[in-house]
């Protein structure tokens, strides 16, 4: 569990909080969506799960250690792995292989455990095949999972994906979200940072934070269903939630949360 007890955060020479009294929980096998407006504190929130920041006020725990304890720090972060926005920036290895070793390797792992997680992390991507790739030279998509896969190697309880999708075309997206997928179900906690609120259809929970403070924390169907609390958050429905919204008002049943758009024509037309 990663559990955030009342946590401010302050950073230096700052006026304002970042962060103010966040009370927050990411659970094995749960994907929480986090979403808000620019400047909202999703990316610092981000930061603190693995004590890259630690809170100016509260606690964050992660299974039971306090990241601002200095002799856990090694234990916090080999368990919540974080994926950036731009995966450039942390790919280092020049080949495929060796970048998704660069972790486990600096661990101290030995050479026939690493062959195995470096082999296990790239099926979970679906990768295999491209161990000797050079990374310039795959998609971006392709990038972002290797990115993925680097921080999976090291064995995290959770990963933080930050806007991971966020310069993705859609079918990179799509492929990203179906790993978010595979990790949950293989009982890893994902928090998922994203300005696209459609990918929120696939998540357990969703929380909103505005001006450094949760705004809401709770169902996806709930959060969508609440038009006018969106617009003061600086937020729109995805188009197909936008359907879903039209088409209940016209008197169809249909969920708030759809996740695509065989979801809707099933909710429709239900085989």
């Amino acid at each position: 569990m990663i559990e955030f007890q009342n946590v401010s955060y302050t950073y230096s020479g700052a006026d304002v909080p970042a962060l103010v009294d966040i009370s927050l929980r990411l659970a094995p096998g749960e994907i929480v969506v986090l979403v808000g407006a620019n400047g909202s504190g999703k990316s610092t929130l981000a930061r603190l799960c693995n004590g890259l920041l630690v809170p100016s006020e509260g606690t964050v725990t992660v299974n039971g250690m306090s990241t601002i304890d200095p002799e856990r720090v090694f234990d916090v972060r080999s368990r919540v792995g974080l994926v950036l926005q731009n995966p450039d920036n942390q790919i280092v290895g020049t080949v495929v292989e060796e970048d998704v070793a660069f972790g486990p390797e600096n661990l101290g792992v030995a050479t026939a455990d690493l062959r195995i997680r470096v082999d296990d992390a790239l099926a979970v991507v679906s990768l295999t095949g491209m161990e000797r790739r050079e990374p310039h030279l795959l998609s971006e998509g392709q990038k972002q999972r290797l990115a993925i896969a680097g921080a999976l190697a090291m064995g995290p309880d959770y990963i933080v994906f930050d806007e991971s999708t966020a310069m993705l075309d859609p079918p990179g997206r799509a492929d990203v979200l179906a790993v978010m997928q595979r990790l949950r179900s293989a009982g890893h906690g994902i928090l998922h940072i994203t300005h696209h609120l459609d990918d929120a259809a696939h998540a357990d929970r969703i929380v909103a934070l505005d001006a450094g403070s949760i705004a809401f924390d709770g169902q996806v169907e709930e959060f969508f269903e609440q038009n006018e609390r969106l617009s003061d958050l600086g937020l729109e429905l995805p188009p197909l939630a936008a359907a879903a919204a039209y088409l209940r008002n016209a008197g169809l049943v249909v969920p708030a949360a759809v996740a695509d758009a065989r979801g809707l024509v099933e909710a429709l037309w239900p085989s």
